[in-house]
């Protein structure tokens, strides 16, 4: 074995070192480079030499060192809160799809600080554009779940729809339903009194030719509320009440109220006349607890009480009011004020219209097998009052802002109140993260030594779950990289004098012939 091969053995020494320090430099200088991942350096030792020898024991020299492979450290890193929603970062395994805008290669990263451009696209910092699975526009009267996408969907860039205004629009729906909880002061007194119709007394009192269709003094509470048409119009609904005193059985603590659903009469395309506005008239029970019992609902075609029959009923079994407004599309809505029908109308013999009604209790159409439920009108010794109502309509909105739940799933949130799933984002695994290649820019790609890209949903599997409105920091532990420094700086050292020191025996080789 000659001299100078110590001096090569030294000198991969040195490279292999310089190499690691590389690494290690790196490390140090993405210390807060989102999503970073530290690397670390692995040696392996180069051939040996096979050396002659009497004995039977194998000799071999090592011929130096060199760096095997330089692996990744997946790990996760801290995840630091933002106050930007569409920065998000996964707490686990994963990567998220990225795309630059001009080709259809996919790159892979765990940097989330992403924002929307002008013109819609959701981007990294360097311009390529999250990708995700488009969610399909519902409407209220879908009830199939929203995610994930349809069988089939492709992936593809995530981006607003550059609307109206400059962003996504929520399309108005039409009012299908209509919730009530009212409490009826049980002291009222009869406002509108007949003692031949009692039961229509309130009815018999709305005139729409009147400038007032109904005198404020005709009953005891009113309440208003909002509904819908199919292009986002508003109309105001309102609803009076006035307690039925005269009736005939009504005593046994068995309280009852008449009431009306109306609008104004300007609004209503009906064929009516004095009774235009009115959408439906009926009756509510109450027992002497002060809990709804039963109610009736009818409505009409004409100003003819004959011609209000009891109202149609929802699958559900809430009565159904019917609107015809001026310049709008019909509305059909049930009316929920806590009670419903589970068998249809009970009607009493001979009754089939208001104009059949009378002046006894028994001859009022109630509800078969009537349940009550949860948000119900009451009749208690306190004022009366709108405890609740809602419905389930609204008009055209703009989107206001977005967030990424732990699904992926981006929502849009609307001026109108509505929230709506725009997209699903899909995190990407392998079966050898240590496979994939660098690209820069916190990207990565995907090679024949990391496997084939498998796609699956946040939270699923051994995919992690995504954590919006924070950011993943590099995984780098300075303490750690300063070590390394350290016993790498001696390990090139060391190699060095290897170096020098085999210089000097040459050297010394060299002065003996003198």
């Amino acid at each position: 074995m000659s001299i100078s091969s110590s001096l090569y053995i030294g000198t991969t020494g040195m490279i292999a070192q310089q190499e690691s320090m590389s690494v290690i430099s790196d490390n140090i200088a993405n210390v807060n480079t989102v999503g970073f991942k530290s690397s670390r350096t692995l040696f392996n030792t180069l051939m040996s030499k096979q050396m002659n020898s009497a004995s039977s024991i194998s000799s071999q020299v090592g011929q130096g060192v060199g760096v095997s492979s330089i692996l990744y450290d997946m790990n996760l890193g801290a995840l630091e809160p933002t106050t930007e929603a569409t920065d998000i970062s996964i707490s686990g395994k994963g990567f998220f799809i990225v795309s630059p805008s001009e080709t259809t290669q996919n790159y892979y990263t765990r940097a989330g600080n992403f924002r929307f451009d002008q013109e819609g696209y959701l981007r990294d910092p360097l311009g390529n554009i999250l990708q995700g699975y488009r969610l399909p526009t519902r409407s209220i009267l879908d009830t199939a779940p929203a995610i994930p996408p349809a069988e089939g969907a492709a992936i593809t860039d995530i981006r607003l729809d550059m609307q109206d205004g400059g962003g996504p629009v929520s399309e108005p729906e039409a009012t299908t339903e209509m919730r009530m909880m009212v409490n009826l002061d049980s002291g009222s007194q009869e406002r509108s009194t007949d003692s031949a119709s009692p039961f229509t007394a309130l009815f018999d009192r709305w005139d729409a030719t009147q400038a007032e269709p109904l005198d404020p003094g005709a009953y005891a509470y009113e309440s208003s509320m909002k509904i819908y048409d199919a292009d986002g119009g508003a109309h105001t609904v309102n609803a009076y009440f006035d307690p039925v005193v005269d009736g005939a059985d009504i005593g046994n603590g068995i309280r009852m109220w008449e009431y009306l659903i109306t609008v104004p009469p300007e609004a209503d395309a009906s064929g009516l006349s004095t009774k235009k506005g009115v959408l439906m008239a009926g009756t509510l029970t109450f027992a002497a607890s002060g809990e709804l019992l039963n109610m009736s609902a009818f409505e009409g075609t004409s100003d003819d009480k004959a011609s209000w029959v009891p109202a149609g009923l929802s699958e559900m079994g809430f009565p159904v009011l019917n609107a015809n407004l001026t310049g709008a599309a019909p509305i059909s809505s049930s009316l929920d004020v806590g009670l419903r029908a589970v068998s249809g109308w009970n009607l009493p013999t001979g009754v089939t219209s208001m104009a059949d009604l009378g002046t006894s209790r028994a001859g009022v159409p109630a509800m078969q097998d009537a349940e009550t439920q949860l948000l119900a009108f009451t009749n208690f010794s306190s004022g009366s009052s709108t405890l609740y109502q809602s419905q389930n309509g609204y008009e055209r909105g703009f989107l206001q802002s977005v967030s990424v739940n732990t699904d992926g799933v981006l929502e849009g949130f609307f001026s109108n109140g509505q929230s709506q799933g725009l997209y699903k984002i899909p995190l990407a695994d392998f079966i050898n993260p240590q496979g994939l290649f660098r690209e820069g820019g916190n990207l990565f790609s995907a090679t024949k030594d990391s496997g084939a890209v498998i796609t699956g949903w946040a939270g699923e599997g051994r995919i992690g779950s995504i954590i919006t409105s924070s950011l993943e920091n590099s995984n780098v532990d300075l303490a750690t990289e300063f070590v390394n420094m350290i016993v790498t700086q001696k390990g090139f050292d060391a190699n060095s004098k290897v170096i020098t020191t085999a210089d000097q025996v040459v050297q010394t080789a060299i002065q003996m012939k003198k």
